[in-house]
């Protein structure tokens, strides 16, 4: 578990909003969630960013109940192998915190070293859902000084196949980072040829045809396609509409329309969406029954994003799992109206039935 749970279940009328910053003139500080299944190079991503110098100023928050385990990691991260929870300021100028359960806290601590780092980035378990975790930045006001810059999800190239052959045809947790993610690291590019890494990435697109891919050996990557990417605002480019005929619970629809529609009418049909399974949901005694429900065929909408025009102006639609965020924004360069769904089983007539837009 991450250890950073959102208020949750939502009801309708709740619309949560992002968290607006402080009236200071300290600059807000992006947040990059890392996540990946097990064994996928997230450890060895973190070395590299902890003691390479690339001159970064980037505090990481480790999970210690992740891939590298509470022994393994802090050794292989440089940091020693005594358990703690402070601040460690790395060599590089990184700063680094291993945490067991709430990295809340230890992001509070965080900040009062403002000044010290410009970025913050935060390793979740292989198991971990990382939509849960960047709800938790449209929610905590105490909070309001980071915001979500971007989700990375690390793949491992050499089992990628046989994480899904395991599965038998049921969805996986790989799948599900998979379509919440912004970049997809496909790493330990050397254990493979040019026709699996082409197979791969075309597998990854009909899961998540709007994420950048990006590939490396022993996770080594330029940091500025994964920190910085400002992938939650205005500045994010419009979604590719490349398709792959790949049989896959998970698939990426985009949604486009000339219409001009009213505020209103655009959040009754998110909520129609992203809650009409809350209620049987909410009422189960173990939330991995959703995990079911997907499996069976249920569709259920993991990531939103968009941009729509209203009589008052330009929107801009973000969403993770059953919260969704609408902010006011400028429509220069925007080349169409769109809305990206990412899910499992999507239902195209439906989705075009209730949003009153056709397919892209």
């Amino acid at each position: 578990s991450s250890g950073i749970n959102a208020e949750w279940p939502l009801r309708p009328g709740d619309v949560p909003t992002l968290v607006s910053g402080s009236e200071d003139d300290t600059p807000n500080i992006p947040v990059t969630i890392i996540t990946g299944y097990l064994g996928a190079g997230k450890t060895s991503l973190l070395t590299y960013i902890l003691k390479e110098q690339h001159g970064k100023r980037i505090a990481v928050i480790v999970n210690e109940y992740g891939e590298g385990a509470a022994v393994e990691q802090p050794g292989a991260l440089g940091v020693g192998n005594e358990k703690y929870e402070e601040w460690l300021e790395m060599t590089n100028g990184c700063l680094c915190c291993a945490v067991k359960s709430n990295a809340v806290m230890a992001i509070e601590k965080l900040m009062e070293k403002s000044g010290k780092f410009d970025y913050v980035l935060i390793e979740t378990t292989g198991l971990a859902d990382p939509g849960n975790i960047g709800q938790t930045f449209w929610v905590d006001e105490g909070l309001s000084k980071l915001y979500l810059d971007g989700i990375v999800t690390l793949c491992d190239a050499y089992n990628f196949n046989k994480t899904f052959q395991e599965a038998g045809g049921k969805v996986t947790e790989c799948e599900r980072q998979i379509a919440l993610a912004d970049v997809v690291i496909l790493n330990k590019l050397d254990l493979i040829n040019d026709t699996i890494k082409d197979n791969i990435s075309k597998k990854i697109q009909s899961i998540n045809s709007s994420c950048d891919i990006q590939y490396t050996t022993y996770s080594r990557i330029n940091l500025d396609t994964i920190l910085g990417i400002q992938a939650y605002s205005s500045a994010a480019p419009p979604p590719s509409t490349i398709e792959h005929n790949i049989s896959s619970a998970i698939s990426t629809v985009t949604m486009t329309t000339h219409i001009i529609m009213k505020r209103g009418d655009i959040e009754s049909a998110l909520e129609t969406l992203l809650w009409e399974d809350l209620d049987s949901f909410s009422n189960s005694d173990n939330k991995k029954e959703s995990h079911s429900m997907e499996d069976t065929g249920g569709m259920k909408i993991l990531r939103l994003k968009g941009k729509l025009q209203t009589p008052e102006g330009w929107i801009m639609i973000q969403g993770v799992r059953d919260m969704f965020d609408i902010t006011e924004i400028r429509g220069d360069n925007i080349p169409y109206q769109h809305l990206v769904f990412i899910g499992v089983h999507l239902d195209r007539v439906r989705l075009c039935d209730v949003t009153k837009m056709r397919v892209r």
